[in-house]
C-alpha cells in the first residue's frame, strides 16, 4: 500500500513542498483517474481542498474532499475514489506527533483552558474554517510562489499560526481533544493502531510505522498485548469483520473480501470456510438479516 507521505517527500520535482525536520508541507496537484485505491500515512495530516473533488472511505463512512474543505486525518489507512472532474489540487500539511504535542503544550500555555475531556473522536473530521483560518491557509500557499524560498523558520511560523487558528475556534473541539490525548503519551497506542486499520491490506512492517515502532519492537509487543501472533490477530479480526458485512449488507463477496482487508477473493473464501463452515455466498443466504440500499455518490461531507 502506499504511503503518501513518502509518496510526495521523495518527489520534490513532481509537487512543490517545503521539509523542515519531519514537518511537510506539500501542494498537491494531480490529474485524476477513474479508479480507487487504498494509501496510508504515518503521520497525521491536514488538507485544504482547492480544486476538484475526491471521496474517502472508512468502515462504510465517506467524507467528499471538494473545494474549501479541511479535514484532519489521523495516521492510518483510507480508501479513496478518484473522480474525472478538473484535476484534483490541496495543501496538505503532515505532522507528526512529537509536533503535534509540542505545539499542543505551547497552545495551553497562552490560553486559559479548563481541563479538557478526552472524548473519541472519528479517524477523519471535518476542520471548520472561519475567516482568520482562510487568511493563514492563503499564507501559507502563498509561500510556494514566494521568490527566494522562505526559510525554514517561516514556514514552521505559518504551520504553527494555522494550527493555532483551528484550536482557537470552538467547532473545531474534535481537533482540540484529540491532541490533548496525545500530549502525555510516551509512545503511540498500539491498540488503537490495529483496531483502527486492521480491515486494511497494510503489511506488518506499514503497520509497525504507524505505530512508531520498529518491527522487531513491534512484533514483541503485540504479543504481549495481544496473547497471540500479528497475522493470528489480523485474521480473526477480518474474518470477523467480513462476516458482519455478509450479514448487514448487501456488498458483493468481492466487496467484502476488499473491505475486510484480504488481498484476493479466493482467498478470502477459502480462509471463511475453514472459520464458519460455509461458504460466503452461502453463509450469507443463511445469515443475512439487513437489507441496505446501495451506496450513492456522497454529495457533500457527512
Amino acid at each position: 500500500m502506499t504511503n503518501i507521505y513518502d509518496f510526495l517527500k521523495f518527489q520534490p520535482n513532481v509537487y512543490r513542498q517545503f521539509v523542515c525536520k519531519d514537518l511537510l508541507i506539500a501542494y498537491y496537484d494531480c490529474t485524476q483517474a477513474s479508479k480507487q485505491e487504498e494509501f496510508f500515512s504515518h503521520f497525521s495530516y491536514i488538507t485544504f481542498v482547492v480544486n476538484g473533488e475526491r471521496c474517502v472511505h472508512r468502515r462504510g463512512k465517506s467524507w467528499l474532499l471538494r473545494p474549501n474543505a479541511c479535514l484532519f486525518f489521523k495516521k492510518g489507512a483510507l480508501m479513496q475514489d478518484m473522480y474525472f472532474s478538473d484535476n484534483f489540487r490541496s495543501l496538505n500539511l503532515y505532522l507528526p506527533d512529537s509536533y503535534l504535542q509540542q505545539q499542543f503544550k505551547e497552545y495551553l500555555k497562552s490560553r486559559k483552558t479548563r481541563n479538557l475531556i478526552n472524548q473519541p473522536s472519528e479517524q477523519v473530521f471535518e476542520l471548520a474554517v472561519n475567516q482568520t483560518t482562510e487568511g493563514f491557509i492563503q499564507a501559507l500557499l502563498a509561500l510556494f510562489e514566494q521568490q527566494p524560498a522562505p526559510t525554514d523558520d517561516i514556514i514552521e511560523q505559518r504551520a504553527r499560526e494555522l494550527l493555532f487558528s483551528f484550536l482557537l475556534d470552538q467547532d473545531n473541539k474534535p481537533l482540540t481533544t484529540y491532541l490533548n490525548s496525545l500530549i502525555n503519551r510516551r509512545q503511540t497506542s498500539l491498540y488503537e493502531v490495529m483496531e483502527a486499520n486492521y480491515m486494511f491490506n497494510l503489511s506488518l512492517e506499514q503497520f509497525s510505522r504507524i505505530a512508531n515502532r520498529s518491527l522487531a519492537t513491534f512484533k514483541r509487543e503485540f504479543t504481549r498485548l495481544f496473547h497471540t501472533t500479528p497475522a493470528r490477530w489480523l485474521m480473526q479480526k477480518r474474518l470477523t469483520y467480513a462476516k458482519t458485512l455478509l450479514e448487514t449488507t448487501e456488498l458483493p463477496v468481492n466487496d467484502v473480501a476488499y473491505e475486510s482487508g484480504f488481498e484476493n477473493t479466493s482467498h478470502f473464501s477459502r480462509v471463511f470456510k475453514e472459520r464458519f463452515g460455509l461458504s460466503p455466498l452461502f453463509y450469507r443466504k443463511q445469515h443475512h438479516t439487513v437489507l441496505i440500499p446501495e451506496p450513492q455518490p456522497a454529495l457533500a461531507i457527512y
